[in-house]
């Protein structure tokens, strides 16, 4: 199950870091999407070992990301 992440969190910093305003609706729909990106990310990086190529982990990501 994802971790839950805060809406309030994603439009003030999306308000901070791009200066994006981001209704509530919105941003409580973007923190359910941010949350699976992290939850698909952790799992995906618990699979890869030091030992691995370095660049094994955002090739297996962006592989992921194709529909």
């Amino acid at each position: 199950m994802p971790k839950n992440i805060d809406p309030q969190a994603v439009r003030r910093l999306g308000a901070q870091l791009r200066g994006l305003k981001v209704s509530a609706e919105r941003a409580a729909q973007l923190a359910v999407e941010i949350a699976r990106v992290n939850e698909a990310a952790r799992a995906e990086g618990a699979k890869n070992d030091f030992n691995d190529q370095p660049t094994s982990f955002a090739v297996t990501l962006a592989t992921l990301a194709k529909p």
